[in-house]
């Protein structure tokens, strides 16, 4: 596709020099008008080089407590809101598409892109589970109520998602529930990357 782009590009360019002969126009020499054909030309090739460049998006995060128990886990939650979660340790942010100030993920071309995530909570008693947004809609979503017996679970769930440039994914902690996190090991991840542009 960017050679038939060029190729355009260089036929346009041969017939403007050819109308310029045509028309005898002599006030401008001829190695000027290939000069800032040239110039054009070159210009336009690497916009056009740029754009089709294939970009490379990837990234993991972990979630990390903001207050830790002498086991080294804490837990983040209830909240009375829905809140987004910032999994603030990043493993791995090829294009740094994905924030680890904000927890947000940009997608910065249109593509279809896969996410994933692990949730996982140490309490009893309590609604665990965590929300996949893309912008501003819920996309799924893991969750149970954990009881007195159990107190330690996993989770985990993933999805293809066809985004535009500038759309955002985020997992999102749902109003009242909870989950857990660890300093010593990332047991709480959230990953995607990009499978192809379109």
């Amino acid at each position: 596709m960017m050679v038939m782009k060029i190729t355009a590009i260089k036929m346009k360019l041969l017939m403007l020099l050819l109308a310029a002969q045509l028309l005898k126009v002599n006030s401008i020499k001829e190695e000027d008008i290939i000069e800032k054909v040239s110039e054009v030309l070159n210009k336009r090739i690497q916009e056009v080089k740029a754009s089709c460049q294939v970009r490379k998006v990837a990234f993991s995060a972990a979630l990390q407590p903001p207050l830790v128990t002498s086991s080294g886990f804490g837990i983040i939650g209830p909240h009375p809101n829905i809140s987004i979660l910032i999994h603030g340790h990043v493993i791995t942010n090829i294009g740094d598409a994905y924030n680890p100030k904000t927890g947000v993920f940009i997608a910065p071309v249109k593509g279809v892109y896969f996410f994933t995530f692990t949730t996982y909570s140490w309490a009893k008693n309590a609604k665990i589970g965590v929300v996949l947004y893309r912008n501003q809609k819920e996309v799924l979503r893991v969750w149970e109520h954990q009881g007195e017996g159990d107190n330690e679970d996993y989770a985990t769930n993933s999805a293809t998602l066809v985004l535009q440039p500038l759309d955002t994914v985020s997992l999102r902690l749902p109003k009242g529930f909870q989950v857990a996190a660890s300093f010593d090991d990332n047991r709480h991840t959230f990953s995607g990357f990009l499978l192809y542009q379109l």
